[in-house]
């Protein structure tokens, strides 16, 4: 008898402790009950670990596994290794998904087994939890193939993906920042992907990090994994077009780039 859950969630969280019981019952409260949600306390210094323990200690389906600080890439790795079930769910640990967002998923993935990988549109919210908007990316996977190289079209935190496939991608690659968008483009070559048009998630949004070193580095890092999906041939030559913005911008001080989106944003209104 395959005693396997239907859905293993993953989420690895570093000195997360302002909203993660939000993101934890968010998961704990789904209308799919039949799963395990495996979180990777990342070498967390707060309250973080103390927290989890004992959501663990009331419900059975969540494991938790205290780890030294390994960086994100290498801790949903891990986390994924341990999963039971053929289809991974990601979760961060200062969103909020929605009570049938596994369900809608899972369903999903069981009708349409040529998608690898499967996202959702999202709610957007400030750290203090006022409402931004929403994201609603294309759907299909032509168009989101299309879009791709020019920007990630999938929130990391909302997607399901098949654990099969992931493998024998080699998983997430050791990169600070980008190491999701640098995953997307290399299932979108070998399989079929899509979003769910459905808001799914909220997802918390901050500020901070525009005109910042960290942006800059993100920025670089997400163009390295454009020209890296170029040069294994998944897109033509041609795309490299594509990439002249961004190589710009990864090359701009932080403080010029700040201002200029400051500038850009007056001149919208």
């Amino acid at each position: 008898m395959d005693m396997r859950p239907a859905v293993s969630i993953v989420m690895a969280v570093h000195n997360g402790q302002r909203h993660l019981s939000d993101a934890v019952q968010s998961i704990l409260a789904q209308t799919m009950g039949d799963f395990e949600f495996i979180v990777i306390d990342d070498g967390s210094t707060d309250w973080t670990a103390r927290l989890l323990d004992e959501f663990a200690e009331s419900d059975p389906r969540l494991r938790v596994v205290h780890r030294p600080h390994q960086g994100l890439a290498e801790s949903l790795n891990f986390g994924v290794a341990q999963a039971r079930s053929e289809l991974i769910a990601r979760m961060d640990a200062d969103d909020v998904s929605m009570p049938e967002r596994l369900e809608l998923q899972s369903s999903f993935m069981h009708s349409h087994p040529e998608i690898g990988l499967l996202g959702t549109a999202v709610f957007l919210a400030a750290e203090d939890g006022d409402d931004r908007g929403c994201w609603d990316p294309p759907t299909g996977h032509e168009e989101i193939r299309k879009a791709l190289i020019r920007a990630n079209q999938f929130a990391h935190p909302t997607v399901m993906f098949r654990r099969s496939t992931f493998e024998s991608l080699g998983g997430y690659r050791n990169m600070r920042y980008a190491q999701d968008y640098d995953l997307w483009l290399r299932f979108a070559a070998v399989d079929q992907v899509a979003n769910l048009p459905q808001r799914l998630l909220v997802r918390r949004i901050s500020n901070e990090q525009f005109g910042t070193e960290r942006e800059t580095e993100q920025i670089r890092l997400a163009w390295r994994a454009r020209m890296d999906a170029i040069e294994r041939g998944d897109y033509p030559r041609s795309a490299m077009l594509r990439l002249v913005k961004p190589a710009v911008a990864a090359r701009m001080p932080a403080p010029l780039r700040q201002a200029a989106r400051r500038i850009l944003n007056l001149r919208a209104a």
